[in-house]
């Protein structure tokens, strides 16, 4: 099995406990915390898991490696390591001094908390603030492994840190120990694993590292990109995940929690398709070296966009058709979690983004030919709108309202996103929808029957009833799509022939 495959299955497993995990304890945690202080503790939870999803320095250090392998210059991939871990420590130290000028202020930002809310909070930033410092040096070592597509090894080690992670909430929440004990949990397993990540670089990847070799040019070339990265990386963060922020500012810590249960699942499909695509960020960088055309690159952004849409098409339609009932099972029975407005939220959020997922690739093409300044400047004027309009919005209209606005903000973001495609990058905008939806409406259509019929047959308000209704659900899906949507080649990748 090569390593890219090595690298999908071990991705998909990780995404699988990262999915699967949180739906199991969400309801134990909500219930042992209360509704209140579950919204705060959702809120530090979120920038831990921002953070994570964030870039980190990781995308720089393979965007900058692969190009050094590609050459064979071992001594300019540990001068460029030397100069990326002393440039991003400065950056952490200075993340660190930026939060601290932030931290007396807390208490008039977050106006609707009472003092214990606050007071929980305030311990809660603080770790998460310390753990950013520390991440940023140490996660950028963690791209030599993805230069080299060397996935396993940090793959073991992320799905054995989840599952370390789940059983330490369990034990944590059972000795009576509440959300300060959960971070605290989570920042260790964090920094144990990129600890474990560093010395596979070094010990099993043979990476070296030149500390005295400070080179500017190297330096200007890792900070340009590094910062346009990081921009890049704020307004995915502001355009969707900054909503259950604006929402603890305006309403309340319970509310705030009931729009972060409709975000967890949002961001588990969007975790879905990132594990993926980011596979695939390595070969991108060597076909842009090559000289590939825009024609080219197209065509591989629509074979990607295809297998994402094959894969993301599944949650998707048992979300549209199963979600509401899941949603009343899985928090329901809780005082404030009002699970109906969370499903809704979660549609607002996750139907918009489908179109923007399928095209993911077209961000790693960006970044390979240097072409994020365009990106960012033009989608940032799009983020701060979206802050804007949200705080009055939510204010006086309400988190269903929020929901909607952060909808119309996707589209608006994706309609940029294809101009800079179009017009920035010469990629084919039309040919790649049109290939990738090609043969969708008419499954869509046949899928939506099945499930209609399914919801007919087999009654709701049971576990029983919805583990049921999604044991049919899952074989006609890929039936349908085998037949009615996948291409031969696309039958022959995914064994469905």
């Amino acid at each position: 099995m090569t390593e890219i495959r090595r690298g999908a299955l071990l991705n998909y497993t990780l995404l699988l406990l990262q999915i699967g995990i949180p739906l199991l304890l969400t309801p134990f945690v909500m219930e042992t915390l209360g509704a209140a202080e579950y919204g705060v503790y959702m809120l530090a939870s979120t920038i831990m898991v921002r953070l994570y999803m964030s870039d980190l320095g990781r995308t720089t250090t393979t965007r900058f490696l692969s190009e050094y392998y590609g050459r064979g210059d071992s001594e300019g991939a540990a001068r460029f390591l030397g100069n990326m871990v002393t440039l991003y420590a400065a950056i952490g130290g200075g993340l660190l001094v930026l939060g601290l000028f932030i931290y007396p202020w807390l208490g008039d930002i977050f106006s609707h908390f009472t003092a214990e809310e606050l007071g929980i909070y305030r311990i809660l930033y603080l770790m998460t603030l310390v753990n950013a410092a520390i991440m940023f040096p140490a996660r950028s070592l963690a791209g030599v492994a993805d230069a080299q597509q060397r996935y396993t090894i940090p793959g073991i080690i992320a799905v054995a840190t989840s599952v370390v992670n789940a059983l330490g909430t369990v034990l944590l929440l059972v000795l009576g120990l509440r959300s300060v004990g959960l971070i605290a949990l989570s920042i260790s397993t964090g920094i144990i694993a990129l600890v474990c990540n560093v010395m596979y670089c070094f010990i099993g990847l043979n990476a070296r590292i030149s500390l005295n070799k400070w080179n500017r040019n190297i330096c200007r070339g890792i900070f340009v990109f590094s910062f346009w990265m990081f921009l890049n990386q704020l307004i995915n963060i502001l355009n969707a995940g900054t909503g259950n922020y604006i929402v603890a500012i305006t309403q309340s810590p319970t509310a705030a929690g009931v729009y972060t249960n409709g975000l967890m699942i949002y961001g588990h499909y969007y975790l879905l398709a990132g594990g993926l695509s980011m596979l695939f960020f390595p070969r991108v960088v060597h076909m842009v070296m090559q000289g590939a055309c825009p024609q080219a690159q197209t065509e591989a952004m629509a074979r990607l966009g295809r297998a994402l849409l094959m894969i993301m098409g599944a949650p998707l339609m048992a979300l549209l058709f199963f979600g509401k009932e899941f949603f009343v099972l899985w928090v329901g029975h809780i005082p404030g979690s009002d699970a109906e407005l969370s499903y809704h939220i979660t549609l607002c959020l996750v139907i918009p983004q489908t179109f923007s997922l399928v095209q993911d690739l077209g961000r790693q093409i960006s970044q390979a030919r240097d072409a994020l300044r365009q990106r960012v400047l033009i989608t940032g004027f799009n983020s701060l709108l979206f802050i804007v309009v949200s705080f009055f919005v939510c204010k006086y209209y309400g988190i269903a309202a929020q929901a909607v606005w952060a909808a119309v903000s996707i589209l608006i973001q994706l309609a940029m996103l294809n101009l800079i495609h179009y017009r920035g990058l010469g990629l084919h905008v039309r040919k790649f929808y049109v290939t990738t939806f090609r043969g969708a409406i008419p499954a869509a259509l046949v899928m939506s029957a099945v499930c209609c019929a399914i919801l007919h047959l087999i009654p709701s308000g049971a576990w029983w009833c919805l583990l049921l209704k999604l044991t049919l659900f899952l074989p006609f899906y890929a039936i349908i799509i085998a037949r009615l949507y996948a291409t031969p080649e696309e039958r022959r990748l995914f064994r469905l022939k």
